[in-house]
């Protein structure tokens, strides 16, 4: 592999992840962000720190953007002094952003106007899994940009899949948080009904999980349902966030998404109680609220 000039623009623990795990694979990293303890944790392990965003994709090979959301990732790629004005002929931004596939076309096409390539990329697994090369990534974008960035991603990932073109990788993720999702309000779902009828919780999921219903979401976010911790987790806000670009995504296309459509709305009830920073379980909350129970092993 030929080591790379890489520049990581992102808030918080997975662009801190990223930068870490290529360094120790030898590339050089350019950063720039918001978060300073993030920044500063890169900085400390060898990366420079880059004034501005632009200099940041003006300085690299490629280019990753771990933004918060899909409105930071097109101030960051899009607006003045953004990626895109930075980017060199030839450089390519991986984008692991979770993000509307309409944006991701959007700025694929103003990365081709500069002749450089743009990838949707946006993954499965968080900073713990880019710390040690576990990630699970959905590729948006040209065959060509995919070749030549995978030999940098892969120190990444455990498993790296080109979709399709432009805006396929964002689609693919978009369907994983459905996925997620309404595999966990089933679990929540299951739990409210065994806790309203008051059967012995711990033994319903022993025997469940060992069976047809078993998943990801029951095993590992059902003992945290029922132990009541809510606080650790993928955040309610973030969840939220990733439901809007589901919802925005089915409107656009006429996809119908009721399932989908129901736990955004759930959510909503969570957030009223002022619960968006805790962990997706707690929409437990929501149902608990209507049957009057509460759920715990």
């Amino acid at each position: 592999m030929s080591l790379k000039r890489i520049g990581v623009a992102g808030n918080g623990a997975l662009a801190a992840s990223v930068c870490w795990r290529l360094m120790e694979h030898g590339h050089e990293a350019l950063v720039w962000g918001t978060d300073d303890k993030a920044i500063n944790e890169s900085v400390m392990s060898g990366a420079e720190r880059a004034s501005t965003i632009a200099e940041a994709a003006a300085g690299s090979d490629i280019v990753f953007v771990a933004a918060d959301s899909s409105d930071e990732s097109e101030v960051w790629n899009l607006s003045d002094g953004g990626v895109v004005e930075g980017l060199l002929e030839g450089s390519i931004v991986v984008d692991m952003t979770n993000t509307l596939p309409a944006l991701a076309r959007r700025i694929a096409r103003a990365c081709e106007e500069k002749n450089a390539h743009y990838l949707d990329a946006p993954v499965s697994g968080g900073a713990p899994a880019a710390r040690t090369g576990n990630l699970v990534i959905m590729v948006g974008g040209s065959e060509l940009a995919f070749d030549e960035a995978l030999p940098v991603l892969e120190p990444l990932g455990r498993i790296i899949v080109r979709i399709g073109e432009s805006g396929s990788g964002a689609v693919a993720k978009l369907c994983n948080q459905i996925m997620c999702f309404v595999n966990l309000c089933g679990v929540c779902e299951a739990f409210t009904l065994g806790a309203k009828a008051g059967v012995d919780l711990r033994k319903v999921f022993n025997i469940v999980s060992s069976g047809a219903a078993q998943s990801w979401e029951l095993d590992n976010v059902g003992p945290r349902i029922l132990a009541r911790e809510f606080d650790d987790g993928y955040p309610v806000s973030a969840s939220q966030h990733d439901l809007s670009l589901v919802l925005a995504a089915a409107d656009e296309l006429k996809a119908f998404l009721p399932a989908a459509s129901i736990v955004h709305q759930l959510y909503h009830t969570v957030e009223n109680e002022g619960l968006e920073s805790m962990g997706s379980q707690v929409l437990i909350r929501a149902l608990e609220r209507m049957a009057g129970v509460e759920v715990r092993a």
